[in-house]
């Protein structure tokens, strides 16, 4: 007789129950089914970092959900007080439950006890979802993170201390403290290139910005810094297109529906030119 399996998972008034008849339903494909589930939280609550833990209060990584097949998961974000999931074992009032199989994946979503709709997903949905997901993510951090942040060139004197500072550690030894390792020239490094950066950077209105709005010219204003994200319109996770509807406009708001979670200053501070003033 065939035996099933059952595992739920609980982020606020959220319930997602996944029901597979054990030894009939791969361990990869249960994997895929939870990984759906765990992005389409993250995309609702617009955050790339979940915490799980069991009713015991133990914590594990998701890829141990199935492994444990403990019977009741609860999801909370680090650092959000807004999101608030008790640790209770019953019905939450927006549940759905997947019926799974090695070929298809069966969901029906109530409201309360009332379904309201059952979709069927095939398993190459499924991964083909999780792997846009999962690429759209990667994409964020490609090249751009790791090219070399292009300045104006420096002065003589600059370039010197820059050649003599390579053999310096820059970050303290063990049991050594951050300010008894940092040595005075460590030191004119650092304040001279940020002397560098600050000079290159201009005052900008919006106005200056509305006229690169083009994929010849192309900035955007994100947090009231202007990048000029020309070289980076083919690489944009979403395509040309998404990222070209905030080119020569302020795309904090575009940007923060879309990547609330993502340091953009971090992604593009090479591609700054300046920053937004007179701005309301």
């Amino acid at each position: 007789m065939n035996n099933k399996e059952q595992i739920n998972l609980y982020i606020e008034e959220r319930q997602d129950t996944l029901i597979w008849t054990q030894e009939e339903v791969q361990l990869e494909i249960l994997d895929e089914v939870v990984t759906f589930i765990l992005n389409d939280i993250k995309h609702k609550y617009q955050t790339d970092v979940l915490t799980l833990r069991d009713e015991e209060n133990q914590y594990y990584e998701f890829d141990q959900i199935i492994q444990f097949k403990r019977p009741h998961t609860y999801i909370t974000i680090p650092q959000r007080h807004d999101v608030k999931t008790l640790a209770l074992n019953q019905l939450r009032p927006n549940r759905s439950v997947y019926h799974i199989s090695n070929e298809k994946v069966i969901v029906e979503k109530y409201k309360g006890t009332r379904r309201v709709e059952s979709v069927d997903y095939s398993l190459e949905v499924i991964k083909k979802m999780n792997q846009k997901y999962l690429d759209t993510l990667k994409a964020i951090f490609d090249d751009l993170v790791i090219q070399p942040k292009k300045r104006n060139s420096l002065t003589h004197e600059t370039q010197q201390l820059f050649e003599q500072q390579k053999n310096e550690p820059e970050s303290p030894k063990f049991g050594q403290s951050a300010k008894d390792n940092t040595s005075s020239t460590q030191i004119q490094k650092r304040t001279l290139n940020e002397s560098v950066k600050k000079c290159e950077l201009k005052q900008l209105t919006i106005e200056d910005v509305s006229k690169h709005n083009t994929s010849d010219s192309a900035w955007i204003v994100i947090n009231s810094k202007v990048y000029d994200v020309t070289h980076y319109l083919n690489k944009h996770p979403g395509g040309r297109e998404q990222l070209m509807k905030g080119v020569g406009t302020d795309g904090t708001p575009l940007f923060m529906s879309h990547h609330p979670w993502v340091n953009a200053h971090y992604l593009l501070e090479h591609s700054q030119v300046g920053f937004l003033i007179n701005h309301k």
